[in-house]
């Protein structure tokens, strides 16, 4: 009896590994996407492959990648971009798990998906000094590894930078530079960062119909034709498409006001 005991401890051990064990799949991608597990030599990625926690994803000039996690999540990164998979569980009885990107340096945008949604708290960005919640958001992330700038297309993001913290709601944007968080629409706060950012927030949002598609699909390989139909286990869909911010687009004008240094 006890050798029946310990051997279903055991089992229940296994089955909750597994229930944690979570992936994100390259849904799609432009030319050269490269990921690294720990000290391994870096491998091509290909549409449809996996990528873990612990896993690095590296994209090239005029490439990039956008990824699809089992909770409905989807990441994508610009050309010139490097990010980590720091941490991801994802428990899809419970749905519940926790997330940690890292972006080392590049552009991402990122669209909560169920661990969001259902645990806000248990989700984070890391992007050079700056830690970044979610409050069940879409938004965009720069770095040079030193700056770094915030975008919110819808929900928000806290933005933890040179011992500030700020909320960024939708519309709205932030840049934080030579230990000072700057604020404001996300088209005043775009007419202020350095042109590599402009042309991040530009090739991210060159993908916004990859994207979409990514985080509208019913499970993370991109397609509809699994068998789990029901909507409880899909995250909300995306919001509109972001408009490019430029010089003719006078952005969401959310909150008002002019940007301000804090």
């Amino acid at each position: 009896m006890k050798k029946i005991s310990i051997i279903l401890a055991l089992a229940a051990l296994l089955f909750a590994d597994a229930a944690l064990a979570a992936s994100a799949v390259v849904t799609s991608l432009t030319g050269t996407v490269r990921v690294q597990t720990g000290a391994a030599a870096q491998r091509v990625l290909r549409q449809g492959d996996e990528v873990v926690q612990g896993d690095t994803v590296s994209t090239g000039a005029a490439s990039s990648v956008v990824l699809k996690f089992d909770d409905g999540q989807v990441a994508a990164l610009t050309a010139n971009s490097r990010m980590q998979v720091t941490a991801y569980a994802f428990n899809p009885q419970a749905k519940t798990g926790n997330i940690l990107l890292s972006l080392v340096v590049g552009g991402m945008r990122a669209i909560t998906g169920l661990i969001g949604h259902n645990q806000p708290d248990s989700v984070k960005f890391r992007a050079a000094t700056a830690t970044i919640g979610i409050r069940g958001s879409d938004g965009m992330i720069i770095t040079d590894g030193t700056r770094v700038s915030v975008t919110v297309t819808d929900g928000a993001f806290t933005f933890s930078f040179a011992g500030e913290t700020i909320v960024i709601p939708a519309g709205r944007g932030a840049f934080g530079a030579d230990n000072k968080v700057t604020q404001g629409t996300a088209q005043q706060v775009f007419n202020q960062l350095p042109p590599a950012f402009q042309n991040a927030i530009g090739g991210l949002t060159g993908l916004t119909t990859q994207i979409n598609q990514a985080a509208a699909s019913n499970n993370k390989n991109g397609n509809n034709n699994n068998n789990n139909n029901n909507p409880d286990n899909n995250p909300p869909p995306p919001p509109p498409p972001p408009p490019t911010p430029g010089p003719n687009n006078p952005g969401n004008s959310t909150g008002g006001g002019s940007a301000s240094g804090k």
